[in-house]
């Protein structure tokens, strides 16, 4: 069990012994070459930023009772069914409603929001292409059980190329021992008032619940550049190990 006073989690350090892919500098970008096709991805230089990032994820649960979730979804299922044309592009940076505040302040793992939206159902494989910025995410619906399904997976950056390119300091990039064997990483059931959060490059999707249910879900991005902690009395966040 891992323990967080509001910060980032300690990250995890692992280095390929093999040659990895050209690195270059270009007009403000990060220029990473194929080591066999010489095709050429460029990325923000914030790719380099944290070591080795396709481990950072940590869960957390306990959070809310079983009358806040509840709350929290009904409020929540009301806006995305009857006021999601009002928010078409999300919630956006700044929070505007007491619930979802509310949730921020216990939640918060010491980032900057950047966005923030409800999201329900499946979800295609997605991943951000920038670094120092993080996925959180607060799983609502208050009656999922794990033989429902519905779960978060997270999956080794090396299901294509460009990220094999964005993934230059772990082992999952070009002529590392890791490039050539995709695997699911981590796969967490959508506990009621679960959080979980890792870094948004890592790829994830959700799959879709059996059994008559759905997944509703509190998102934010959200970034630990420029990041200012506010005072807050809210009792530390305790991660726990992944079920």
């Amino acid at each position: 069990m891992l323990n967080s006073s509001k910060k980032i989690w300690r990250m995890m350090m692992a280095k390929s012994k093999k040659k990895k892919a050209t690195t270059q500098e270009d007009e403000n970008l990060v220029v990473i070459k194929h080591p066999e096709t010489n095709e050429k991805y460029s990325f923000s230089p914030d790719i380099l930023e944290g070591g080795d990032w396709s481990g950072m994820s940590q869960n957390a649960d306990n959070l809310f009772s079983p009358e806040e979730i509840q709350n929290y979804y009904d409020i929540a299922l009301d806006i995305k069914l009857n006021e999601g044309n009002d928010f078409p592009n999300g919630l956006g940076s700044e929070i505007k409603h007491d619930w979802i505040q509310e949730i921020w302040d216990k939640i918060n793992p010491g980032v900057k929001i950047l966005s923030h939206y409800l999201e329900m159902g499946p979800l295609d494989l997605s991943n951000e292409w920038v670094g120092s910025q993080y996925t959180v995410i607060v799983c609502l619906t208050p009656d999922l059980e794990p033989e429902d399904g519905g779960a978060l997976e997270l999956w080794t950056p090396n299901l294509t190329d460009k990220m094999k390119a964005m993934a230059c300091n772990t082992l999952y990039t070009f002529n590392a021992e890791e490039e050539n064997n995709p695997d699911l990483l981590y796969s967490f059931w959508p506990r009621p008032g679960r959080q979980i959060v890792f870094d948004s490059r890592i790829p994830y999707l959700i799959r879709t619940p059996e059994n008559g249910k759905t997944s509703l879900r509190l998102v934010f991005k959200g970034t630990n550049k420029d990041y200012t902690p506010e005072p807050t009395s809210t009792d530390e966040i305790v991660f726990t190990e992944v079920e």
